[in-house]
């Protein structure tokens, strides 16, 4: 019987792991986005940059999720030298395969180049959380959770028809545990892509002011491709926080979302 219900389990997960391989398998290009994507590629390679953004804009429209084109977008504003939006970019491709190499590696050299740095004053264990947030995709943390959970609820009605009264064995307990452990992921993700949402300043010293208005006071000025957090949008407005702990208000045509509300 321990060997049937190790069989049941290992089928289990099995299922589980090809809900996390059908996400990507779902972007694959259909013959007009293939060819609108070799001709913005091609464009790219000639130099004609204004053409080759265009054509990856308007993938971007038709596949928001797959992370090539975003990928691409930064290296055309790259090429353009447009920081900002390079940046921007940038974390939008992170955003959608966030253990990407070649991301990470033109992510951190645009970086590198921006004459504008901030100190990062959060504690320690806010940036170890926010670095486990970002290493999952918003559908991985919730296909885990859910094949997790479902494996749980497998193993205790298993155990409470034909094994009743048993103790709790370590297989449930460690089920539990990582249905927890993932849902408070789970809960992580969504604050990072719903309630405190990453931005890039696109603007050359953009304005941040105390209050969302051009008639308030001027509080401070942000540098191009410095990373934000949006916590607030009012009609044309945003309040952002910034690693440092200050906060203030800014206009959105200077901001890029990179989780786009």
């Amino acid at each position: 019987m321990k060997q049937k219900t190790g069989k049941i389990f290992f089928g289990l997960a099995v299922l589980a792991a090809s809900v996390m391989t059908a996400v990507p398998a779902s972007l694959a290009w259909d013959k007009a986005g293939q060819a609108k994507w070799e001709s913005a590629n091609q464009s790219y390679r000639d130099g004609r940059y204004e053409e080759a953004l265009a054509g990856y804009q308007e993938l971007a429209k038709d596949h928001p999720r797959a992370a090539s084109v975003y990928y691409n977008l930064g290296n055309t504003f790259f090429r353009m030298k447009k920081m900002g939006q390079s940046i921007l970019y940038y974390e939008m491709a992170l955003d959608r395969a966030p253990r990407n190499a070649d991301i990470r590696v033109n992510l951190d050299y645009a970086r590198s180049l921006s004459q504008y740095k901030m100190d990062d004053k959060r504690n320690w264990y806010l940036k170890a959380i926010e670095s486990l947030v970002h290493y999952w995709t918003e559908d991985e943390v919730w296909a885990v959770f859910l094949a997790s959970l479902f494996l749980f609820l497998v193993a205790w009605v298993w155990v409470s028809w034909f094994r009743r009264g048993l103790p709790w064995g370590w297989l449930r307990k460690f089920l539990l545990v990582m249905t927890l452990l993932f849902g408070a992921l789970c809960a992580a993700k969504y604050a990072q892509t719903h309630v405190i949402r990453d931005a890039i300043i696109l603007l050359d010293q953009a304005e941040v002011r105390y209050g969302p208005s051009l008639g308030d006071q001027v509080a401070f000025r942000l540098g191009e491709g410095l990373k934000v957090y949006v916590l607030e949008r009012r009609a044309d407005w945003s309040r952002i926080l910034l690693l440092n702990g200050e906060s203030g208000w800014v206009q959105n045509v200077h901001i890029g979302e990179v989780r786009v509300p």
